[in-house]
């Protein structure tokens, strides 16, 4: 393994702890924590209330920073300005500017947070603000990314596909430790509330959603061990894509995925089965069937790139014998 990717593991273990230790505070709070989508505006804009309670002095220093955390994006395009010409998606980021100063007023006002005809609540209502401002800002940084893909060389594209791998990493880390948690805390709180009274048989069920949710992060988790061997055959591949370290960082890539294909589908069957078998004794509110899609289809198509990249060393190595 590339020693460069230490830092990079270590980040996404301290990615993983962050997430875990959100999406706990948020189910402990709800009040502070209503969102992973709120997240950070909503403690943003609470902070910023507080100030602004605080007195005179707070109150200045509220409106100060809540003016230039929005003017943050405008920032940006002003630093792009002085360093080339701006291109028509540049133009997001002063969209941004306003989306952010709508967010973040209401984020300190929450009871002024709009509720169309009446319906959902305010809680809602702050991640869709959150949601918007997370999508705009990948929506241009997926434009902005196009335009590179455009103009760059093979050097230039082997670095965004790093790039673009460790992304991917990152959000596989999410998905194990932040939505699939989530989804255990709120398998929790139901099974809690639709069960007063029964407390002391519930431990099956408790069990039950904790192996739930270990069966549904471990495709992620195995899949974010296949993007770091994936950058690890890159880093091999920049060097020399026909050296033997290629080809072996390749081999260990393709097991580890085959590898991964096998304990995914055995962990999933299995859970599904004893799902099954003990659904007479468990006290679940809902019960879905565990079908891991996403990571599977990643697996595979790393599987399939990786085999061809050992039958393009293959035929150049039958070439050189013949010359």
């Amino acid at each position: 393994m590339n020693k460069n990717r230490g830092p990079f593991t270590a980040f996404l273990v301290l990615e993983g702890i962050f997430f875990l230790a959100l999406f706990w505070a948020g189910d402990a709070a709800p009040q502070w924590f209503s969102s992973a989508l709120a997240f950070p505006f909503e403690q943003i804009g609470a902070g910023l209330r507080w100030l602004s309670l605080a007195g005179g002095a707070g109150n200045v220093l509220a409106i100060l920073l809540y003016v230039i955390l929005s003017l943050l994006p405008m920032g940006l395009l002003l630093a792009l300005r002085r360093r080339r010409a701006l291109c028509r998606e540049d133009c997001l980021l002063a969209l941004l500017t306003v989306l952010l100063f709508a967010a973040l007023y209401y984020m300190v006002n929450p009871s002024l947070v709009p509720t169309p005809n009446g319906l959902g609540d305010g809680e809602m209502n702050k991640a869709l603000f959150g949601g918007s401002v997370y999508t705009l800002a990948f929506g241009y940084g997926v434009l902005r990314a196009l335009r590179h893909f455009q103009a760059a060389d093979m050097s230039k594209l082997q670095d965004y596909l790093a790039l673009f791998l460790k992304i991917l990493a990152a959000f596989f880390v999410f998905l194990a430790c932040g939505s699939c948690f989530q989804d255990f805390l709120s398998g929790v709180d139901a099974l809690q509330a639709g069960n007063r009274g029964n407390e002391g048989e519930l431990l099956p069920s408790y069990l039950f959603l904790f192996a739930r949710f270990l069966a549904a992060a471990l495709p992620y988790l195995l899949d974010t061990l296949v993007t770091l061997s994936a950058l690890n055959l890159l880093a091999e591949r920049r060097q020399d894509p026909y050296s033997q370290e290629a080809g072996e960082a390749a081999q260990t890539l393709s097991r580890l995925c085959v590898v991964s294909l096998r304990l995914t589908i055995l962990v999933t069957v299995a859970l599904n089965l004893l799902q099954l078998v003990c659904m007479g004794s468990l006290y679940t509110v809902h019960i879905t069937v565990l079908l891991p899609v996403l990571p599977i289809v990643f697996v595979l198509a790393v599987l399939l790139l990786t085999q061809l990249m050992g039958e393009n060393r293959q035929l150049k190595e039958d070439n050189d014998l013949f010359i």
